[in-house]
Order: C-alpha cells, then structure tokens, then sequence
C-alpha cells in the first residue's frame, strides 16, 4: 500500500488521518501532517447543508407564464433604486446580482427571469409585470437573455467599417 501524500510504501500498519480535510491513508512520517483520525470501517454520512427547494402552487407558475414585462422596466428599476438612495454597487450586492446585470437591466438591455423579477420586486417593491393585455411586451423568459448578440455586434462592426470606407 502507498502513502496518498509522500507516495511511499507503507510499511507496518498505515495510518487513518484526515489531512486538508481529506480522508487519507498515509504512512509513519506523513501522520505527523493530520489532525484527527478516522475509521475505514465506519461508513460515511454525508451531510448536506442544501434544502429542497419550496414547492410552490400550481396556479401561481401559471399566473407567471402568463406575466410579461412592462415596456419601460428599466426606468422603472433605475428610478425606484434611486428613490431608495441606492447607488448600482450596493443593489446588485442585495440582490445577489453582479453590477452589470442591473446596469444593463436599467437600460432595458437584459431580459430578466422570473427570478430576478422576484428579487427586483421584494428589494425595491417595483412589480415590473403585468398581464398581457396590451399589445407590445418583452416576455419573461425561465433563462436571462442579453439584448445583444454576437450576430449583433458583427453586424455593427461591419456597418461601421462601411461607413468609414464612405
């Protein structure tokens, strides 16, 4: 059998140590680098600090799918934040969200999940949906979208190679 650290052979009994919180089989000189022993014979319990996930009624997924996005959600986030006296840095340190995600959103750029519409909604108390009633609206979608594509920002670095050649 081989030391898991020093890869020597182990000579005589190996020892049981938990090393970098690793279960280890080390030898004689190695042991030294442990802190507790454990036991190859007890089986292991893992535990997990994750809780299932709520399970939510059936009618309010789909009262969601029918939600979309008002037209200006964007002014609508950036003037509620502001209202609150929240610089971008510190509501995107609330929601969880990089600084990006809510400067391209206050601009209209980003099509939120339902998700972050929650967060958004339970941190500045602006419902950015309603129903779909009228007729042009941005639908929310399971995954974020970006407005821009890379499709797209080949398109503008030709059209602006074009207009420079003119």
């Amino acid at each position: 059998m081989l030391c898991e650290v020093c890869g020597a052979e182990i000579r005589g009994e190996p020892y049981y140590r938990i090393i970098e919180r690793g279960r280890m089989t080390v030898c004689g000189r190695c042991a030294k680098f442990g802190t507790t022993d454990w036991d190859p014979s007890r089986p292991q319990v893992r535990r997990t600090n994750s809780r299932p996930a709520p399970r939510r009624p059936r009618n309010e997924m789909e009262a969601a799918e029918v939600m979309e996005l008002v037209n200006d959600y964007g002014i609508m986030i950036k003037k509620a934040r502001q209202k609150k006296g929240l610089s971008v840095e510190d509501f995107a340190r609330m929601i969880s969200e990089k600084e990006s995600v809510v400067k391209n959103l206050e601009r209209g750029q980003f099509t939120p999940d339902s998700k972050l519409v929650r967060k958004i909604k339970n941190t500045l108390q602006v419902d950015v949906l309603e129903a779909p009633e009228t007729g042009t609206r941005t639908q929310v979608t399971s995954r974020p979208t970006s407005g821009r594509t890379l499709g797209d920002l080949l398109k503008e670095t030709e059209k602006s190679e074009e207009d420079d050649e003119d």
